[in-house]
């Protein structure tokens, strides 16, 4: 129909400036990446033979890494990067400093612990693993080149997930909700705008998004306090 609008009207930008913007992000700052993905198998393997991040040094050091990535994910790729193509972007970026303030002041609490277990640590350590090595591969599998691969602490979409993933290992406390408000909506909006360009991707976004908030729901034995 004349004159009727439909959702990508409102996009601001084109799938072919949002993708590049990976591209830009990962030449800026290699070969962290290959640091991020060796750290992260590590934490993997060690979280699947029955590990867990707690105690004095090793919860809230976690706490304070994963702090860390969001406040510099919010700072250097939403505010600055997408911000360049989205000017609602620097506001969103908001969100990001006060989930990567709160992760830290945990961490230097020592409050942060991730010691569950059961269904909902199996859960969690599945969407982690997804971020931190299936969310790389999703450039290559759209035919895009692996510079614009998504990596976990640089691109926002796998932190986000993977912050759910960790909530779910984290024994429920009242910070467990006020945590996953900022990834919940965040990965929403993705969606959001990954479906408005036409992209398959918001599909997986979404599935994460879902996966996320049942790993965090699922019944799951928690053996000490935490975040």
């Amino acid at each position: 129909m004349a004159g009727s609008w439909a959702p990508e009207d409102f996009l601001l930008f084109s799938p072919r400036a949002y993708w590049r913007l990976f591209a830009l992000e990962n030449a800026a700052v290699w070969p962290a990446q290959l640091l991020l993905l060796a750290a992260g198998l590590v934490l993997v393997a060690c979280l699947l033979r029955g590990w867990r991040p707690s105690g004095r040094w090793t919860g809230p050091a976690l706490g304070l890494a994963l702090g860390a990535a969001w406040l510099w994910t919010g700072w250097q790729f939403v505010a600055l990067r997408y911000g360049a193509i989205n000017w609602a972007a620097p506001m969103l970026a908001w969100g990001f400093y006060a989930e990567g303030a709160l992760l830290a002041a945990l961490g230097m609490s020592g409050r942060a612990a991730f010691t569950g277990r059961g269904t909902r640590a199996r859960a969690g350590i599945g969407l982690l693993a997804a971020a931190l090595f299936a969310w790389p591969l999703l450039a290559p599998l759209d035919g895009r080149p692996w510079q614009e691969a998504e990596v976990f602490a640089i691109a926002p979409d796998p932190t986000a997930i993977a912050t759910l993933a960790l909530l779910a290992l984290a024994p429920r406390s009242r910070w467990t909700v006020p945590l996953a408000v900022v990834p919940v909506l965040w990965l929403a909006i993705s969606a959001l705008t990954l479906f408005t360009m036409g992209a398959w991707q918001g599909w997986a976004v979404f599935a994460a998004l879902i996966a996320g908030l049942i790993a965090c729901t699922a019944p799951g034995r928690e053996t000490a306090s935490g975040l």
